[in-house]
Parts: C-alpha cells; sequence; structure tokens
C-alpha cells in the first residue's frame, strides 16, 4: 500500500498555503517603532537581497544591539548568516520535520536548517525542537549567545569569531563578500532604537526587531473547505510519524516508534475521518479507496488542495500508493504529503517524484459532485 521506491523529498514551503500570511507580513513589516526602512537605493549587496532576506539580516541588527552587543559582534552574525545561507531560512528534506514550517528555500547540507545552518540532531532539544530551529530569532539568538561564551570575542575580528561560532569546514566565507554585505547591513540598521531585554534569553520571544516575519511559522491549512480540513488532520503528523505497513486507524497513528506509524492509506483514511467527523470511513487500501463511490473523479486541471492523489505504475492495474494533494510551492511544483515507504516518516514531496506513472485525482467531502476522470 505505501511505496516500495526510497524517496527524497525537494519539497518547500506551499506559498499557496501561506497567501495572506505573507501579504500581513509585508503590509506590517515595519510597524515596529524604532525599525529603520529598507534602504532607499543601497549598495548593489543590499539592493539584491528580498524582502525575507532583508528582514532577517536586519533583525540580526536589531537583536544584537538589544543585547548589547559589540559591533564586531553583530557584524560577525550577519558574515555568518549571509555566508551559511545568504540571509534565507532554509528547510532541509534531510529533516523532514522542517518542511512542516515555512520557509525561504532549501539547503541539503546534512541535517542543517535556518539561516545559521544549526545542526537539528545536535541543537534541536536545547533549541526547543523544529519550531525553535526553523524561527530564525532564535537562531540570532543562538550566535550571539555561543558568541557570548567564546573567550575573546569582543576583541576578534567578525570572520574570526563568525568560525569560532559555526565552526565551519570552510572559514574562509566569512571575510571576503559576506563581511562586506554585514558592514552595509549594519551601516544601514544600526541606528534603529533598541530596547534592553534579557541577554541571556535564547527563545523565539526575544524582541523581533524589525516585524513578526513570514519565516518558520507552521504550515497553515487553507481555510473553509473540506480539503482544508483533510490537509490540517495529516499536516501534524510531518517529520513525526514513521512509516510501517498497515499502520494507521481513524483515530490515529498504530503504535511504533516516537509518535507512532502509518502506511500511505492509513494516512488518508485517518485524514478524511478526521475531516468528515466521523462520516466517512475509508478502506485501509488505496485501489479500494480509489473506487470508493463517495470519491468525486477530479480531472488533473481541477486538482485543489486537500484532494487525494493515487498512483498506479506503467502497466499494472491497481494503485500502489497515496498521498494528499496540497498545491503549489514556490516554484510551480505540485506538492503532495504523503506517508513514503520503510525508513521515513510523514512528509512533504513532489508530485513529480511518481513521474512516468498514473495520477489520479479523487476528491472526498459532503455533497461533493462527480467530477470527468482524466489520467495524467
Amino acid at each position: 500500500m505505501g511505496s516500495t521506491r526510497a524517496l527524497i523529498a525537494l519539497a518547500a514551503a506551499v506559498p499557496l498555503l501561506l497567501l495572506v500570511i505573507m501579504m500581513m507580513a509585508i503590509l506590517g513589516s515595519d510597524a515596529t517603532t524604532g525599525c529603520a526602512p529598507p534602504p532607499a537605493t543601497g549598495t548593489a549587496g543590499l539592493a539584491s537581497l528580498n524582502a525575507n532576506q532583508i528582514q532577517i539580516a536586519r533583525n540580526g541588527v536589531v537583536i544584537g544591539r538589544q543585547r548589547g552587543e559589540p559591533e564586531n559582534v553583530i557584524l560577525a552574525e550577519l558574515a555568518a548568516a549571509e555566508a551559511e545561507s545568504g540571509f534565507r531560512n532554509l528547510s532541509n528534506p534531510n529533516v523532514p520535520a522542517s518542511q512542516g514550517y515555512t520557509s525561504d528555500g532549501e539547503g541539503t547540507n546534512l541535517d542543517s536548517v535556518g539561516p545559521h545552518q544549526i545542526r537539528a540532531g545536535i541543537w534541536a532539544a536545547t533549541l526547543g525542537g523544529m519550531a525553535g530551529l526553523m524561527n530564525p530569532v532564535t537562531q540570532i539568538n543562538w550566535f550571539y549567545s555561543q558568541a557570548d561564551k567564546t573567550p575573546g570575542a569582543a576583541s576578534m575580528d567578525p570572520a574570526s569569531l563568525a568560525q569560532a561560532v559555526e565552526n565551519s569546514a570552510h572559514p574562509e566565507r566569512y571575510g571576503g563578500t559576506a563581511l562586506a554585505l554585514a558592514q552595509q547591513v549594519y551601516a544601514a540598521y544600526a541606528d534603529v532604537t533598541a530596547t534592553p531585554n534579557d541577554a541571556t534569553a535564547d527563545t523565539a520571544t526575544q524582541p523581533q526587531g524589525c516585524g513578526q516575519g513570514t519565516n518558520g511559522q507552521p504550515v497553515p491549512a487553507p481555510a473553509g473547505s473540506f480539503g482544508a480540513a483533510v490537509i490540517a488532520a495529516a499536516v501534524q503528523w510531518i517529520g513525526k510519524a514513521d512509516y510501517a505497513w498497515g499502520g494507521g486507524t481513524v483515530a490515529g497513528p498504530s503504535p511504533g516508534g516516537q509518535y507512532g506509524t502509518f502506511d500511505c492509506s492509513g494516512l488518508t483514511m485517518y485524514a478524511v475521518y478526521q475531516a468528515s467527523g466521523g462520516r466517512i470511513r475509508l478502506a485501509h487500501n488505496t485501489q479500494i479507496q480509489q473506487d470508493d463511490p463517495r470519491a468525486a473523479i477530479v480531472p488533473y486541471a481541477n486538482r485543489e488542495p486537500g484532494d487525494l492523489v493515487y498512483f498506479t505504475k506503467a502497466g499494472a492495474s491497481e494503485s500502489h500508493h497515496v498521498g494528499i494533494y496540497l498545491g503549489q510551492d514556490n516554484w510551480g511544483n505540485d506538492m503532495v504529503l504523503n506517508a513514503p515507504d520503510y525508513g521515513q516518516k510523514v512528509k512533504i514531496e513532489p508530485l513529480t517524484d511518481w513521474k512516468g506513472e498514473r495520477w489520479d485525482f479523487r476528491r472526498f467531502g459532503i455533497n461533493t459532485p462527480p467530477g470527468v476522470d482524466s489520467r495524467a
């Protein structure tokens, strides 16, 4: 019932589910007292940064000032964030749980996530789990806290201090263009009004500098539809529930691992049952679900978030896998939430991971009108 292939996740944030949050952040990003506006002209380096990158960069300055850090330490933080991620909050397909949070794209270095590429396996427990790791403010405070523990930090040059904190195999990255851009960012935002606070706090509740931002928030389901309820039921298990054949009930995951287990049809059975308030109980089998008379057959062109998509290999007569369609990512790629295979957890993957197979979309819901079958 689950895929027999080991699939590599390439998923990014799903902007269809984030549009409202993003618009609110853009409109309100400079509402905080003392925030400097984006540079009107700036240098080439600053001009190349988008709104999210500017937010992470200037929050590095504001939070450093709020903590009372000296200029060289703030420059070190900025140079490190630029060199590690380009001031981007990156998820990582090697850390499936990171893909349940909004991000600016993906990195693939080990289990590193966020603007400072912090190792999840080392720091997750200390920084509040994945929610903390995917929060740029937490990562900025992490850097400053580590710098504060570094002997002689106040007298170190920024590039050397960045290396002392990040412990990179490529220490040369923190000088040169990274440090030059750090200096430009600092010059643009060093005059913001900073409010003193507890400089030892290493949490996501630290003052936000120039706005709350869109990065690092849990990926929400779209509001108001049956499909939204299907997604909301399933998304909570991203990066948690392990795959096991036959795993999953209408009440939740089956025993196993830390958070329980699902297989592909067990996850969709659970999500549809929860979304329907117990009125739709699907079979624990992909083909029987696909043939369920309560499902509307949805043409590919009419697919919507929350639809189920069934996969059939070339030459086969029955589907072997099912996932929940999420919508499209920043690059227009169709994304699927699913319980993939042994050794993997519930995660988001691109629909094209099943390229060459037949895709059948089905829509469950109360009084869902029938559609016309269309196979991609």
